[in-house]
């Protein structure tokens, strides 16, 4: 923006610079070529300008759209996220609730969870600091209490609420 200015503030002095030496050019009879080229010079000048004016109010509408258009946005972003969230915790709700429906302990409930999410026996034997064969132990007893076959099966279940 600050550059529009210095160029308007530029075009402006040279009309004023010109309109000035245009009044002492003809007040000293000089020849009417030279005149009729200061006049041309004068009003190149002044239609840069207008035509700079023009540019910078059409940007700034253009810019003014803009904000307002990224106001509502982020606004939308906003309420779409608020809606993942709200469908997160519904959805987690209603595994929490099959859970109990199905009786599990809270460590089956654990187990179930990251099963739910994909992680294989030997990674959640890392992760709760058991042995493999107590997390396929309770697993087994998930998938019975589930009355399912398997992890696919159990994961089956949950994304079938989903849809």
């Amino acid at each position: 923006m600050h550059k529009d200015k210095l160029i308007s503030f530029t075009l402006i002095m040279i009309v004023i610079f010109k309109l000035i030496d245009l009044s002492t050019d003809i007040s000293s009879n000089i020849e009417p070529k030279h005149i009729w080229q200061e006049i041309t010079l004068i009003a190149l000048s002044l239609a840069l300008f207008v035509y700079l004016v023009i540019d910078i109010h059409k940007r700034t509408i253009n810019e003014k759209l803009n904000l307002a258009q990224l106001k509502v946005s982020k606004e939308n972003i906003r309420l779409l996220n608020q809606q993942l969230e709200d469908s997160k915790v519904a959805f987690f709700n209603e595994i929490e609730g099959q859970f109990q429906k199905w009786g599990l302990t809270a460590a089956e409930k654990e187990i179930a969870l990251f099963l739910v999410k994909g992680l294989s026996t030997s990674e959640i034997a890392s992760i709760r600091n058991k042995s493999e064969k107590t997390i396929s132990n309770q697993s087994s007893a998930i998938y019975k209490k589930a009355d399912v076959t398997g992890r696919h099966e159990l994961a089956a279940l949950f994304f079938e609420m989903l849809l």
